[in-house]
């Protein structure tokens, strides 16, 4: 086969590949408790899903501004990330809170002004994430923001065990995004505990296209070091 007979094939898998069928940017699916959304993922063959407790790790382990660990970059507006074992928890025995706000230098809960951001160095379609406080009044006292610019706000979970006023936010969105900023839209001190999320599964059509174009491409530089014709 000639260098230009490959040049064309691995054009026209390229120009496939960009042409493979775009879904229009719909509101994310917004679930109401935990079960629902769980179940929602296990569902879903085109998602991989991860959960973060903080369980594994001592209490007191604090996640500096701007540090990534098992994937997740962790950013609070006032203060660091802090892993406790005290307050109510969805599983024991971690919950995730702060180590500082703005009135008092050892606050392990957030209060109205302060945000905590979540980063994914993989993007993701999924988010939910349990909220525990004694302050919670009514559905939509913390809310979830993501780089897309969606804002899904929270629920009273009816599973959040023997704790009437454990809050759930969770979505599916039908793009990927890489980011969530969690923020209280009341002035309530909570902690946070199960974040889940999910990626996407890339799709066998699209993993096929690219094996083949990477194939062709290989192909033509074997060719053009044996035959080193202009094309």
């Amino acid at each position: 086969m000639r260098p230009k007979s490959i040049v064309r094939i691995f054009a026209t898998t390229l120009a496939l590949t960009c042409a493979l069928p775009l879904t229009a940017h719909a509101s994310p699916i917004i679930f109401q408790d935990r079960v629902v959304f769980t179940a929602a993922l296990q569902n879903d063959p085109s998602l991989a899903t991860t959960v973060e407790g903080w369980d594994t790790y001592p209490a007191g382990t604090v996640f500096a501004n701007g540090s990534t660990v098992n994937g997740i970059t962790y950013n609070v507006s006032t203060g660091e990330a802090l892993v406790v074992n005290t307050g109510i928890s969805l599983s024991l025995p971690n919950n995730l809170y702060q180590n500082a706000c703005p009135t008092l230098p050892t606050c392990t809960f957030r209060p109205l002004v302060d945000t905590f951001t979540f980063g994914f160095n993989q993007p993701i379609r999924a988010f939910g994430i349990t909220f525990s406080s004694t302050f919670a009044n009514q559905n939509g006292d913390y809310l979830l923001t993501t780089d897309r610019g969606d804002v899904i706000p929270s629920f009273f979970d009816p599973v959040f065990p023997g704790f009437g006023l454990g809050q759930f936010a969770g979505f599916i969105s039908d793009e990927p995004f890489s980011q969530v900023t969690v923020s209280s839209t009341a002035n309530a001190l909570y902690g946070m505990d199960d974040l889940i999320y999910a990626r996407p599964v890339p799709e066998p059509s699209s993993l096929v296209l690219l094996s083949l174009g990477i194939a062709c491409l290989g192909i033509l530089c074997r060719l053009w070091q044996t035959n080193p014709v202009r094309l």
